[in-house]
């Protein structure tokens, strides 16, 4: 079942239903309409064109003005409930509308709720004292397209209604206007006000995945966890980080004075388990604009039409963060061309601030990776050195203080650096986190934090061994095969600890990395 006006047009979210403790709106006794009764009988036989229909069939209702909407009717019901200086009230108990289960966001957080999903309903709407009676209808067409209209009868004015609405102030000359017109003025801000409400994203990130935009308020609880404070960088290279976001947003001025669009595009890559997400989460958390996070560009329309879609929508949020995730993943050859038209076409990107992520920097095409004014700011995340391996360490040595079944001594930190060379943060992070359970299930306590921490050390170093080069190839331990020439020796014997080496029957260039 859709919820109340679930927009499934042309990139619109799917809305929320509204819940249980709403109900009291529709629960006042009335007699069936005839205006409900059409509704009925028309979705009881063949429709042909149910948008002209249900003009024509609402339009003779009218008092003072008209309007009629297909913005969805959840934002109305939102924007009335949340709103203190409006009111609602039902005009028919008959209305169609089903009680609908909604399942928690996840199995932990409880049983879920009910909700009510609406297909015809009628309520009085009092609006900065304009009163209007407002018709919400639903409907399906084509199997999959849920069509809705709010139409909106407007009733009477408030004395004074020009000063009340303000309409001196947004450039409506209220001279000479006549009750009517004045009406029609108080519908179209009534519907601004509500648009301008539904399009605040709030405590959520806005997600596109499968053609749609929806607001993900879980990924945003997610986010508030991350924070600078916590990610283990190179100092120079996490101010740098910082300030990318911090510079772009506040110099639209110097962007315009210089004739140059105000627009940036940054690509964190590297091999997984670095860093990327999290210094992504840390900057989402601080950037403080609206966040826009695509999966996919998948829709049910192409490609083409999701790309479309997504940049439309963070232009209309701009200044934003536009948030391409593992972007070697959404861009093929079928749609290169597509996005790289949104990314550096006519249209106006200003205030975009575009951050994408891949574990695989060589499989994007150049037009993408090297191309000016696209993404021009790269950062690199490489498995951690040792003194960022200390600094992780320590981190977990200050995280675990006040656990008393963890003893966690200073030489513990000097040998887990020392065993965990090539190791990725992912994989310390594992490593600490193993333990921990272990030690957990130690019934009769007879592990000690430092076994296990380094039992499991050993254990993913096996499993790191086993994906890496074999021993025997001369690319292990650091040995390069090269073509020789004079002047690669000349600049192999100029590079500090580096040189050139037989092994295995092949010339190879000797490179020693973070010695410990």
């Amino acid at each position: 079942m859709s919820s109340p006006g679930r927009a499934m047009e042309e990139g619109q979210s799917q809305e929320p239903m509204f819940t249980l403790q709403d109900l009291s709106y529709f629960s006042l006794p009335s007699q069936a309409s005839h205006l409900r009764q059409a509704y009925t009988i028309h979705f009881s036989q063949h429709t042909a064109d149910p948008q002209t229909y249900f003009y024509d069939l609402f339009r003779p209702n009218v008092s003072l003005a008209y309007a009629v909407t297909t913005y969805p009717p959840s934002a109305f019901y939102r924007y009335i409930l949340q709103d203190p200086d409006s009111k609602m009230r039902p005009l028919e108990d008959d209305m169609i509308r089903y009680k609908v289960y909604l399942p928690p966001g996840r199995r932990q957080d409880g049983g879920g709720s009910v909700g009510v999903d609406v297909k015809y309903g009628a309520w009085n709407v009092v609006w900065k004292g304009v009163e209007m009676d407002m018709y919400a209808v639903t409907w399906t067409e084509n199997t999959y397209a849920v069509k809705n209209q709010v139409h909106l009868i407007v009733k009477s004015l408030p004395t004074g209604v020009s000063q009340v609405l303000n309409l001196s102030n947004i450039g409506v000359k209220t001279d000479g206007l006549n009750d009517e017109e004045l009406a029609d003025h108080a519908a179209s801000l009534f519907l601004i006000d509500v648009a301008d409400h539904a399009g605040r994203l709030g405590d959520a990130v806005l997600v596109y995945d499968q053609g749609y935009w929806r607001p993900d308020t879980e990924l945003w609880k997610s986010v508030q966890k991350a924070d600078w404070k916590d990610v283990i960088l190179d100092e120079d290279m996490k101010k740098t980080l910082q300030h990318e976001y911090t510079s772009f947003l506040s110099s639209e001025k110097i962007y315009k004075d210089l004739g140059v669009p105000w627009k940036r595009g940054i690509i964190f890559l590297g091999p997984p388990g670095n860093g990327k997400t999290f210094s992504l989460r840390a900057m989402m958390k601080a950037v403080g604009v609206p966040l826009l996070y695509v999966k996919t560009f998948h829709s049910y329309m192409g490609d083409e039409f999701g790309i479309r879609s997504i940049f439309q929508k963070a232009r209309q949020q701009a200044p934003c963060l536009l948030i391409f995730e593992d972007v070697d993943s959404l861009i093929t050859d079928n749609n290169r061309s597509f996005f790289l038209n949104e990314v550096d076409g006519l249209e106006d990107n200003d205030g975009l601030l575009m951050l994408a992520t891949t574990n695989h920097f060589d499989k994007l095409d150049p037009a993408l990776s090297n191309r000016p004014s696209r993404f021009d700011r790269k950062y690199t995340f490489p498995d951690p050195n040792k003194v960022q391996r200390r600094a992780y360490a320590q981190y977990w040595k200050k995280k675990l203080v006040n656990n008393e079944r963890v003893v966690f001594p200073d030489i513990l930190v000097d040998r887990f650096v020392g065993k965990t060379h090539g190791f990725s943060f992912a994989y310390m992070k594992e490593a600490f986190v193993s333990a921990l359970l272990l030690l957990a299930s130690d019934e009769h306590n007879k592990l000690t934090f430092t076994d296990v921490l380094l039992q499991e050390v050993e254990t993913l170093r096996k499993e790191l061994d086993q994906t890496s080069i074999p021993s025997n190839h001369p690319l292990q331990s650091g040995h390069i095969p090269v073509e020789v020439s004079p002047e690669r020796v000349q600049k192999a014997l100029q590079i500090g600890k580096r040189g050139i080496i037989q092994q295995n029957g092949q010339t190879c260039l000797k490179v020693e990395v973070d010695p410990l």
